[in-house]
């Protein structure tokens, strides 16, 4: 019976260096998970400061497009609307009344002379709808999320949104000749100008809480309990 007790002592210090081996290879594995890990989450540092860096880069380059492209495309539209008197296009900022509203990214009412746009766009319209190809190159970019909007915004806001504003006639014309819809250009618009409009009321809303503030404000009576 000697060697089943020998067999016996080898088996269960066989079974305790299994355990030991096996809690050793789990401790290198956890070990290697959590490098993997950490590797995992560099890794993912690394892509999100790199796509960041090329979100800020195309946000420059489509500024420079704007400045060196568009606006030289503007300017000759302009030139082009103001020697031949057309007159179908909006002014970029009406005195006292709203051209058009934009609902769900569609022109819902408007206040465009449509006349005018019958009557000169046909034979005019080239030049505008060049430029309005240039906005929604301009435009693709940030309204897709892949250039730095915040970029565009602070560069370019202004001109964009009262050029956009300019030209809603046109826009208006074309979506209802299925020609072209700017699906781009508008949702850079509806969302720079009410953020133009908001910052323009800011002081307003401030001054208005200000005033609220004071209307509320009272002197409490003395305590008597005393």
């Amino acid at each position: 019976m000697g060697w089943l007790a020998t067999t016996r002592a080898i088996l269960e210090l066989s079974y305790f260096a299994s355990g030991i081996v096996i809690a050793v290879f789990a401790f290198l594995g956890l070990r290697q998970i959590k490098l993997g890990l950490e590797q995992l989450k560099i890794t993912k540092e690394i892509a999100k400061t790199n796509a960041k860096r090329e979100s800020v880069k195309f946000a420059s380059d489509q500024c420079r497009y704007f400045a060196e492209i568009a606006l030289p495309l503007r300017f000759r539209m302009l030139q082009e609307y103001t020697r031949a008197k057309w007159t179908f296009l909006s002014d970029p900022k009406p005195p006292d009344r709203l051209l058009f509203v934009i609902q769900d990214g569609e022109i819902a009412s408007n206040r465009f002379d449509l006349k005018a746009l019958d009557e000169q766009f046909p034979n005019t319209g080239e030049i505008v709808v060049n430029y309005l190809n240039a906005l929604e190159a301009f435009a693709i970019p940030f309204a897709s999320g892949v250039a730095d909007e915040e970029i565009g915004y602070r560069e370019t806001a202004r001109a964009f949104c009262q050029d956009m504003q300019r030209c809603m006639p046109v826009i208006f014309q074309m979506r209802n000749e299925n020609l072209a819809r700017y699906e781009s250009s508008m949702r850079l618009f509806v969302l720079w100008n009410n953020r133009l409009a908001a910052e323009a009321a800011a002081p307003v809303m401030k001054a208005m809480g200000e005033l609220k503030k004071a209307a509320e404000e009272r002197i409490r009576p003395l305590d008597h309990n005393f």
